[in-house]
């Protein structure tokens, strides 16, 4: 026997091995590197890219080639930018509890200041799939839903009563009108229907940041991107980029882009 028989012979024993349906883990592929250092960075389902850095906010096309800006030196550093409408983007600025809303070529639509329209500690917020906003007031530990005038559209029940120990989520994503997930990194990722009812609370923890789509969380976890179905219809694990694994990296994962901090300014791959 050769030796290239032999080593397919290894090849097709170690195949044997495996268990059926089982298959190499995926791994992120490199796109493109925006020669900008960044404080928060995501995409919308178009594949577009948005940065924030200082008083500045960035629209990058699929490609990697810079679009428009946006730059507002009054309200403080935005924190916080949800671009699942790409036609109408949301960017947080907390330091002035104030929401601004920008159309796809980065011009401002218009804005909500949190604290003038009645709820002035407001700890996270999200875009809704109805063109409102979805809310963490920590004042009264509830869920609420807003018009962009401030109008309280639903309010769940005070989530202090709920859990063990006082709620403070991070993180708030809807779902496509399906159900609204906030992430407390301490206690898990409550789920809540359309109407701000508590459903359940998934057993994700650690989670500062995520993303969801069609009912499947993504977050990082172990050096791995998990793509988890709270249904528990599906799972899947891919590995972060290397640039991303070491402790203390910074990145951020986005629908099927991650970002990642690097020397060079912030690098962006597929998954």
């Amino acid at each position: 026997m050769t030796l290239k028989n032999i080593f397919q012979a290894h090849i097709y024993f170690a195949m044997l091995l495996l268990p059926v349906g089982a298959k190499a883990q995926d791994t992120c592929v490199y796109l493109f590197t925006i020669a900008q250092k960044a404080d928060f960075a995501t995409a919308d389902h178009l594949a577009n890219a948005y940065i924030l850095h200082g008083f500045e906010v960035e629209k990058y096309d699929s490609t990697g080639k810079f679009v428009s800006r946006y730059s507002n030196n009054r309200l403080g550093m935005p924190g916080f930018l949800d671009a699942s409408n790409p036609l109408k983007i949301l960017v947080w600025y907390a330091d002035f509890q104030t929401a601004v809303f920008l159309d796809r070529n980065m011009t401002e639509l218009g804005r909500l200041n949190l604290t003038q329209a009645g709820f002035p500690a407001v700890r996270c917020l999200a875009s809704a799939a109805d063109g409102n906003i979805w809310a963490y007031d920590e004042a009264t530990s509830h869920l609420l839903k807003l018009s962009t005038s401030g109008e309280k559209l639903i309010e769940s029940q005070p989530l202090n009563l709920e859990f063990a120990q006082r709620f403070a989520p991070t993180s708030i994503r809807d779902d496509g009108g399906q159900g609204v997930f906030l992430s407390d990194p301490a206690q898990g990722v409550a789920l809540f229907d359309p109407f701000a009812q508590l459903d359940k609370v998934l057993p994700f923890k650690g989670l500062a940041q995520f993303e969801v789509e069609n009912g499947t969380l993504f977050f990082a976890a172990q050096n791995e991107i998990r793509a988890e179905n709270w249904r528990g219809l599906s799972s899947k694990k891919t590995s972060l980029p290397v640039a991303a694994q070491p402790e203390g990296a910074v990145f951020w994962i986005s629908k099927k882009r991650v970002f990642v901090q690097s020397e060079y300014g912030v690098t962006v791959y597929g998954f």
